[in-house]
């Protein structure tokens, strides 16, 4: 598998799994131990049905690593940005033209939702490109990528570029005690939360239609159905209502939507014309 052949859910799955072996102890400076390989690879073939290498999926951490880094380096220092209900980039003409102006590849992030950005976060939350140090748009790409992309002989390439907070110290009457400077937020960072706010509140969105579609599904609504107390199978009233349910999905979450199996029960008989009795 290359890593363009990865889907959403592949890539979301292995980064779940590499963080769990990591809070067991598995992962250390030095890489993933081989009990984490294994379970990883065993776990990914288990659900997917493949069967990789590590260094599949080692090649596959990198990646995304240089992919993250990358849309930082598009995000970093801009004031101001806009995200559409999708969590993308939403700035004008004018804007995309002067980021590729600046960096041509940012064109590859336009109109584009970089997926998993929220495992992304947790996994290399840590880049920094900031100050001196960093990169900058005059710099260009190279001064990052030969930093944050460089391969290492570890197996992920722990190391990145990290935000060092400076202490200062003054002459002060009675006190010789260095003072810490204010750490000032990222905008990266803040950028960055706003986004996944807003893929959050997409994702709860989804989710509740998945469940609202779940409970009016035809199997779980047949189920409430014969289990109305009074309720004969195949007799002239539970037939009608089965045809009911079965001709729309609007009739089964009207049904639904009563709490009460009173209030079923009276539904039904009301769209059916059939009394419970018959």
């Amino acid at each position: 598998m290359t890593n363009d052949n990865w889907t959403d859910a592949e890539c979301r799955y292995f980064f779940d799994l590499f963080e769990g072996e990591k809070k067991k102890g598995n992962k250390t400076k030095a890489g993933m131990n081989q009990t984490g390989k294994d379970f990883i690879a065993k776990k990914f073939e288990e659900k997917f049905g493949k069967k990789h290498i590590w260094n599949i999926f080692r090649n596959k951490y990198d990646t995304s690593r240089r992919i993250y880094a990358r849309y930082k380096k598009l995000i970093y220092n801009r004031t101001g940005l806009g995200y559409d209900a999708m969590g993308r980039i939403d700035m004008s003409e004018d804007w995309w033209e002067q980021r590729k102006q600046e960096w041509p590849e940012a064109v590859n992030y336009k109109n584009k939702m970089l997926a998993n950005m929220d495992v992304y976060d947790r996994e290399f939350g840590a880049i920094v490109v900031t100050g001196a140090e960093g990169w900058s748009a005059q710099q260009g790409e190279a001064s990052l990528d030969s930093r944050v992309g460089t391969e290492n002989n570890d197996d992920e390439a722990d190391s990145v570029d990290m935000q060092v907070p400076i202490e200062e110290t003054q002459n002060r009457v009675g006190c010789s005690r260095p003072k810490r400077k204010r750490k000032e937020v990222d905008p990266a960072t803040e950028i960055s939360i706003a986004r996944n706010v807003i893929l959050e509140q997409k994702n709860k969105l989804v989710a509740h239609m998945v469940e609202r579609d779940d409970r009016s599904s035809v199997e779980n609504v047949l189920e409430v159905l014969n289990d109305l107390p009074g309720v004969r199978k195949w007799s002239p009233f539970h037939s009608g209502a089965v045809d009911h349910l079965l001709a729309d999905l609007a009739n089964r979450q009207g049904f639904m939507a009563f709490p009460s199996v009173e209030d079923k029960i009276s539904y039904l008989e009301h769209r059916t014309g059939r009394k419970l009795d018959d």
